[in-house]
């Protein structure tokens, strides 16, 4: 563990050192360094589709990989909440397999927001040793004592009905029961998710956007009755850990009228945004988006952390009918770990009305 911890550290002092030469327009995604050069990590390639619910597990021959959620929630009284809970697997460059560990390591993030305060906390693990991984009989996604368990009696593999349980800092327990009220949905051609016009960058993705989730929040002794929506997001790629990567703007919002959209714009070193996105229908159904149809432009800024990050949005799909504002529930967002970005809650106005999470990598 204190390898591990040094090695993070490393990491960091080398961001640090690199944003600080750099000028305000060039970008460094995070992930770069956390798992750049494994000679034998797995290419992702065309005609080889997501399957579910098998994709649920591990992928430990990619280089980096994360099951990400996030939750919109309120309590009784209305009050506007903005959870993530996301476990990162990556494979260390320089590490082996050995009767200590082996060379996957695992992040993970809590983050809740309520409208006045943002409770943070980052745990990390090495992998092989028991305290974090990703289980699929029954489901399990779990560091220490952060837990995503399936409910008992359920299927192999199959992730929902769930029960979240996490913390962050001392001063908050999460203790949710989730199920999912519609299909999966696999981005762009089955799964393979193309992030540059090249089709050099590209990944693996696929969402669970329809979750509807209970339980209850505890903030300093404080039990709130909370519910509400949550989006699932699970990737695993090797391109993307690569220097010239260089992150993305990304947006998940759930409309008024039961439609889902998730979009992004991905910023590859020596060429313009490449700007993608899936619409998807109250039924599940779903169809992909190219540049030619979304247009996503900031519309509005904060300075965090000495950066500039474009957090209010003008999204429109003419195609759809959609011409929409993203703006953020409250200022200053963002995620202070080893592996630092904007993840926060947003509200959409405009022609539809809504909510969502807005991330912000590489700036």
């Amino acid at each position: 563990m204190k390898r591990l911890w040094l090695s993070l550290l490393l990491m960091a002092l080398t961001l640090i050192a690199c944003k600080e030469q750099q000028t305000q327009s060039q970008r460094v995604t995070p992930f770069s360094q956390l798992a750049a050069s494994v000679p034998d990590a797995a290419p992702v390639v065309p005609g080889n589709p997501v399957v579910l619910p098998a994709d649920h597990a591990s992928h430990p021959a990619f280089r980096l990989e994360w099951w990400y959620l996030t939750a919109t929630l309120s309590d009784i009284s209305d009050r506007p909440y903005g959870l993530q809970f996301t476990l990162f697997r990556f494979t260390q460059p320089d590490a082996t397999d050995n009767a200590w560990s082996d060379r996957q390591r695992w992040l993970a993030h809590v983050s809740l927001h309520t409208p006045d305060t943002h409770y943070f906390e980052e745990k990390v693990a090495r992998g092989g040793v028991g305290n974090a991984g990703v289980y699929t009989s029954p489901f399990r996604a779990f560091i220490d004592h952060w837990q995503w368990q399936a409910s008992p009696g359920t299927q192999d593999y199959k992730m929902f009905p769930s029960t979240l349980s996490v913390s962050a800092t001392d001063k908050v327990s999460v203790s949710l029961q989730m199920r999912s009220t519609g299909p999966a949905v696999l981005h762009g051609d089955n799964g393979f998710s193309q992030k540059s016009a090249d089709g050099r960058f590209r990944s693996y993705y696929y969402s669970v956007p329809f979750i509807d989730i209970r339980g209850s929040v505890e903030i300093d002794n404080k039990t709130l009755t909370v519910q509400g929506d949550g989006w699932f997001d699970h990737e695993w790629t090797s391109q993307l850990a690569r220097g010239d990567a260089l992150g993305w703007d990304w947006l998940s919002l759930s409309l008024d009228n039961g439609q889902k959209l998730m979009a992004f714009n991905m910023y590859v070193e020596g060429e313009p945004p490449f700007t993608t996105g899936t619409l998807i229908n109250a039924d599940g159904s779903s169809r992909t988006l190219s540049a030619d149809e979304i247009s996503l432009t900031p519309s509005g800024y904060e300075q965090i952390n000495g950066k500039r990050l474009p957090v209010t949005w003008s999204v429109s799909i003419a195609s759809a009918g959609i011409d929409i504002r993203i703006s953020p529930f409250k200022k200053k967002q963002f995620n202070p770990g080893v592996a630092q970005y904007y993840e926060g809650r947003v509200e959409v106005t405009g022609s539809h009305r809504g909510r969502g999470f807005l991330e912000l990598t590489g700036y």
